[in-house]
This record gives structure tokens, sequence and C-alpha cells, in this order.
């Protein structure tokens, strides 16, 4: 009976067909809103949906780089529809679905919040290989690498650290903070169908952690039978080879009942030694990714959604490469085994106003770590680590349109969720073992009115936290008014939270270079409370033949009681430090963001952003030194920003060049003692070109080759020697590097 459908023999068929070029057009989404049922178009642009319930449902034909259409349609028994579609192309993707922003389908142009997406294509674009080089292209978004060894990123939203955003999978915040230690380089682009970035504050719909912003990976999903497979070589600084091989397969039954996606990922990156000292500046990386994604529809208004992935990442950073790292002189890095699923059942009601889902995820890390040194005459080397992380999140949310709830139509959000998380670490060479279980019990509401002109949301979020006494209460408000469709403005406020934990991202070089490091929260510690305040205009223009839009947003972000860590004990001889977790008097984060995207014609686009900002402690600032202190935030430049051309002579040939600038920012550097030193600017520019050669209908070869940092825009001040500061590193994550690619699709 769960499975059974009402055989009406009311039918829906028709074609799509793009509006510029009179073309059809493959592989778009054909749906009826409010219910599980739907289809895609096939290679030859035309669509058939069989035993349509009777009834009056909109038609929704949703396709990326396209504007959705919607028509009503209504359904008889033994009756069969033709509807044709003309789709007309979104070149600046304003009218793209995203989820991010109120936890719900809204189009990008109707967010009553600022939300980035990066699709698939634009990943393939850029040549980026993982999240971590696909997140580098979008404004107010600065990625970096914080470790000469083991090869640890960091990503920033709006001038904040790496701790201060919230990295979701399928909006399910079940990354740890050991799992983000190494996501963004860990996760590779294989499953990713889009990347949507909200930045400021987002704890009032994701919780702690959100205070700069949310990165949602939403990951592939079945839409019609297809197949790839993809190889992509780098020549990293001319001398060692990192090549990455994926694959994906797309199967959907003729029924449209169910789908299934398998994809694969395999990397192997030989170690980098920049200065020729026998140190590598980039590490040695083997890492591998499964998963499968795929969904059941029980009736017409419900589905069951499932996903499964398995990380397997070994890397190492120091010397000896040919031995076992507790062989070499200096070595850092581990190996992780990653376990992650998610489950979704989704209910919509038979009007079509109620959408109710059911939600459980879950991830397990284990990783084998070594850190640590040897000297010539020790047979066995040091610092040898052992860590778990088990993370569970369930929860229920419920969501309900209202075409008049006082003054304005309303879409009404509530949820409740719950979050677990125990992590032990045990150093071999400590007798201390490190056991961190923490619960958080969330509950949040949120009522957004819209019409054509306006968006006003209220959001409020409620969370229990095991480690804090007192409840934690996010609001949020924003407001958007669009003049017209060219000029829309958005004005937001938010309060977040970050909770204090005993193990957090200070301590992934827990030992470096024998240097074993403990930091302990002090007596009292009370929770990083912010405010964030966001202000943008939204510019969509034609000029002729040029459509563009342009975005300016200011953001002010306040954190009181932000965390600093005190020196309570060093000791020189064993290498051993202890570091407390102090509340400061707190931050201010404040800044412009400009970005600007045009299409000036079918054969070239261009986007450019920029970000000018300043990040500073309040009051006494951070102590860096022992009666040292600074106000200035580490690792984050006033100045940065992005560039990416698109340029296709015809329609099989694409030429791309896309480069990031990082300007000057703080950096600390220990040699005999502790240093400040200012980093110079960086230009990282990417040439890349592709060519199409179709081999049948439905399959084709893309061939690929270029460049990055073509101007080895690369620090030429590295430490030499098992004595260098491994943290001493900026600047772009890859010298001068050539590539060559290929995929074939199916």
């Amino acid at each position: 009976m769960a499975f059974a459908q009402k055989h009406t023999d009311a039918n829906l068929l028709g074609h799509v067909i793009n509006s510029k070029t009179g073309e059809h057009v493959a592989y778009v989404s054909v749906f009826l809103q409010g219910t599980t049922i739907g289809t895609a178009t096939d290679e030859t642009g035309h669509f058939h949906i069989a035993n349509c319930p009777e009834g009056t449902f909109i038609v929704v034909v949703h396709g990326v780089g396209y504007k959705q259409v919607e028509r009503a349609v209504t359904f008889e028994q033994k009756k069969t529809v033709e509807l044709d579609f003309l789709l007309e192309p979104d070149v600046i993707a304003l009218n793209q679905l995203v989820v991010t922003a109120t936890q719900h389908a809204t189009s990008r142009r109707e967010t009553p919040s600022v939300i980035d997406v990066i699709g698939s294509d634009q990943l393939e674009a850029v040549t980026a290989v993982n999240l971590g080089e696909g997140l580098r292209f979008q404004t107010g978004v600065c990625v970096a690498n914080t470790c000469q060894n083991c090869g640890a990123n960091e990503v920033r939203l709006n001038g904040l650290g790496g701790a201060y955003s919230q990295i979701l999978i399928d909006s399910r915040p079940i990354n740890s903070a050991l799992a983000s230690l190494y996501l963004l380089e860990q996760l590779p682009t294989a499953l990713i169908n889009r990347i949507e970035v909200m930045r400021g504050g987002g704890s009032a719909l994701y919780g702690s952690n959100a205070i700069a912003g949310v990165i949602n990976v939403i990951t592939k999903e079945p839409l019609h039978n297809s197949a790839s497979v993809e190889n992509l070589t780098r020549l990293v600084g001319g001398q060692s080879i990192d090549w990455s091989n994926s694959f994906n397969a797309s199967v959907v039954s003729d029924s449209r009942k169910a789908g299934l996606f398998i994809y694969g990922h395999n990397r192997q990156r030989n170690p980098y030694d920049h200065n020729n000292d026998g140190y590598s500046e980039v590490g040695l990386l083997k890492a591998h990714m499964v998963g499968i994604r795929g969904y059941l529809r029980t009736s017409d208004y419900s589905k069951l959604n499932i996903e499964y992935h398995n990380i397997g990442d070994y890397r190492r950073g120091g010397d000896r490469f040919d031995l076992p790292a507790n062989q070499a002189h200096v070595a850092e890095g581990g190996e992780h085994d990653i376990h992650c699923g998610s489950l979704k059942w989704e209910w919509f009601s038979h009007d079509g106003e109620s959408h109710a889902s059911l939600f459980a995820s879950a991830q397990y890390v284990d990783r084998e770590s070594y850190n640590g040194e040897r000297e010539d005459d020790d047979p066995f080397g040091n610092s040898y680590g052992y860590t778990t992380d088990l993370t569970v999140n369930e929860g229920f949310q419920y969501s309900r349109h209202f075409k008049q709830l006082l003054f304005m139509p309303a879409e009404f959000t509530a949820g409740l969720e719950h979050t677990y998380d125990r992590l032990q670490d045990r150093l071999l060479t400590d007798s201390n073992t490190l056991d961190q279980s923490t619960s958080v019990l969330s509950t949040y509401l949120q009522n957004e009115w819209k019409d054509e002109h306006w968006n006003i949301l209220i959001g409020l979020r409620a969370d229990r936290h095991s480690m804090l006494e007192n409840l934690i209460v996010s609001p949020r408000l924003n407001l958007r008014y669009a003049l017209n469709e060219h000029l829309v403005f958005r004005i937001g406020y938010s309060s977040g939270f970050r909770a204090p934990q005993v193990y957090d991202e200070d301590l992934h070089i827990g030992a470096v270079n024998g240097e074993l490091y403990k930091i302990t929260n002090a007596a009292g510690l009370r929770q990083e409370h912010s405010h964030s305040l966001n202000l943008s205009t939204d510019i969509c223009f034609h000029l002729g033949d040029i459509e563009g839009d342009l975005l300016v947003e200011g953001f002010y972000t306040r954190i009181n009681d932000a965390f600093v860590n005190k020196l309570l004990f060093d000791d020189t001889t064993s290498g051993y430090r202890h570091y407390e977790r102090r509340n400061s008097d707190g931050a201010e984060v404040k800044g412009i963001n400009l970005n600007l995207n045009v299409n000036f014609n079918a054969n070239m686009q261009m986007q450019i952003g920029g970000t000018w900002q300043s990040s500073l402690y309040t009051g006494g600032g951070q102590e860096w030194d022992e009666g040292k202190f600074e106000n200035r935030m580490e690792r984050i430049p006033n100045l940065y920003g992005y560039l990416s051309a698109t340029y296709s002579p015809y329609k099989r040939l694409s030429l791309m060049a896309t480069g990031t600038f990082t300007g000057p920012m703080l950096v600390y550097h220990t040699t005999t003692e502790m240093e400040q030193v200012i980093t110079p600017s960086f230009f990282d520019l990417t040439l890349k070109a592709s060519f199409t050669i179709p081999l049948g209908v439905r399959t084709s070869l893309d061939v690929s080759a270029g460049v990055q940092n073509l101007f080895n825009s690369f620090q030429r001040d590295f430490d030499s020697g098992p004595s260098r500061d491994a943290s001493y590193i900026y600047g772009p994550t890859l010298p001068r590097t050539l590539f060559v690619g290929a995929k074939l699709t199916v």
C-alpha cells in the first residue's frame, strides 16, 4: 500500500525550448509543485509524466542556467495534456533555487539575505578538485593553507577565521571541529551539485559556529540516466605529480519512483619541496571517496532520500617520505577513515501548502596521527595519536504556506533538532586521554511574509548546549525591498554564538616537532556572542546585449567575550606548553563586499569581486607573546578578491582566466623568538582551455589544459630544515602548476 499509485491515465507531455537559440533543452526538471511527481527532459528536450493525480497543479520547469517557468494545469482521468515551454537563459543565475537562506527552496532573487551559489559547472571551469579550491572564487571568501606540514586549509568569511563558519552537508551540521580540519581538501567536487554561501550571522537557523556565515554543500542527486569518468593530472612546481580520477553514474527508473546516484574519487599527490631543503612545502596526499545518493517515492506526496559516503585520507608532511613517519626527522600527518550518512523523509500535503521532513545524519571519524620529530639516536620517534569522533544530528521540520497571514502571504517554518558529539583523543606519549562529549538541543521558528516587492523575515532559535549553563537565544530579522526587477535592497540583523570546546581547531598542530600543546577552558568561560548587521543593494542592468548584476554589501559584526589563549606553562626542555582559553573584551569586523557579474554576449562572461575590511580585537587585544598584545587578527588581509572570465569563440571551445588576489596580512613567525610579519600581496592567475568532442547523441569527450599560478606568486621566505616553523605559511596554496584533464560523459 505504501507504494501504491492511482492509475488515473491522466498524462502530461511536451517539450522545452531555449527561447534565445530555438534549440531543445535536455535534462531539465519538470515537476508538479507540492508533490514528489516529476521527470527530466530527455536528450531531445521532450518529457512525459504518466498517471498524474486529478486536480489543478502548478507545473514547474527548472534547469541550471535558465529562469524557472511555472504554469497551471488541470488533470482529468484518461485525458492527456500537452504543454510546451520556452526557457529564457539566466546568465546571471539570479533565479536559481537555493535553500540555505530560509531552509526551504527560494529563488536567489527573492531571498531575504544574500546567497552566493557555486554550481558544478563553475567548479569544473575553475579546475577545482575539492571544496576548498572551489570556494576561492566568491566575494567575501578567503581560503588559505595554515600548516606547512599537514596542509590544513581554513576558510574565512567576511573577515573571521574558520572556527566562525559552519560547513553543512545537505543543510545538516554534522561536521565537528575534528572533521572540519581537513574537510576543505577531503570533499571532492565529484559529489558536489552546488555550494551555497551565506555570509553574515547564521546562528538563528544553524546554531553554534555560524557567526561569520554558512557554507552549505548540496550533493548531487539522480536526475536522468547518465555516467561520466574524469581525470585531472597536475604537475606541481614542474616536478611533483598530483592526479585525480573521478566517476559517477545516475540511474532512474522508468516510472521515476526511484533513482540512484553513485560517485567515486581517487587522488594521489607527491610531496613538493620548494626551497630544496629536504622538507616539503606541499605534503604527500593519498585520498579516496565513494558514495551514493538515492531517493524512493513512497507516494505522490512523500519521498525517502538516502546518502552515504566514505572518505579515506592519508597525508604527511616533513622529510624522508621513503621511510615510515616515525623514521623521519620531522613528520606530521595522519590517516583518516570517515563514514557519513543521512536519511530524510519528506511529506507534502494534498493542497500543496504544507511540507514536513524527518531527518537523521551521522558521521564517524577514525584518525591515526603522527606529529613529531626524531633524533638520529632515537629508534622510535614520538607523538603518536589516536582519535575517534562520532557526530549525530536528527530532527524534524515543518513549513506551511499561507495565502494571507495578517497583512501578506507568508511562509512559516518550525523545527526541532538534536546534535550529539563524542570525541576521544589519546596521545601515546602522554598518559592523558581527552574524552569530550557535547549535546545540543535546538528549536527554531521563523515566519517570512513575502509579496512582489517585500520580504519580511523574523526568526528565533534557542539552543541548550551541554557545555553552557544558560539557554542561548539567537534572533534574526531580515527585510528585502524590490523596487522593480532591476533594483533590490536588503538589510538584516542576526545574533550568533560560539560555544567553548576543549578540543577544536587550535589543536590541529597538536604536536609539531615534538612540542606538545594542551588547552583547557578557564573556570566560568562564557560563550562568544555576536551581533551582525548586513546592508546590501543588488542592481540588475541591461545595456543593449549586455546583461549584468552589481552587488554592493556592507557588513558589521561585533563579538563579545571573544576567545583568546593565555600561555600558562612553557617547558622549553620537554617542549610542553599549556594554554588556558579565556574571554577577552571582544572583537569587531566591518567591511564592504563588491561583486559584478557581466554577460557581454552568448560567447563572453565575466565575474569580479572584492572585499575591503577590518578585523580587530577590542580592548587590550590578543596576547601573542609574553607581555605583548595585538589588536589585529592574524591571517586576515584587509583587501582580497577574485576574477573569472570565460570566452567561447565557438560552441565547443572555451577559454577561461581565473584569479585571486590576497593583500598584506599579519602572520606570526617563530625562530629563536616570536616575531610579527606583514606579508606581501599575491595574485594567483590560472589560464585554461577546454574543448568538447561529440561522440554521439548522448556521448561527449571534454579535454582541457592550462596553468595555475601563472606568475608563480608563491611564498619565497619559507623556513628551512627540521626546526622550521611549519605554521609560517601564507599566500597561494600551490606554486606554478601545469595541468591536463579529460572527461567522458555518456
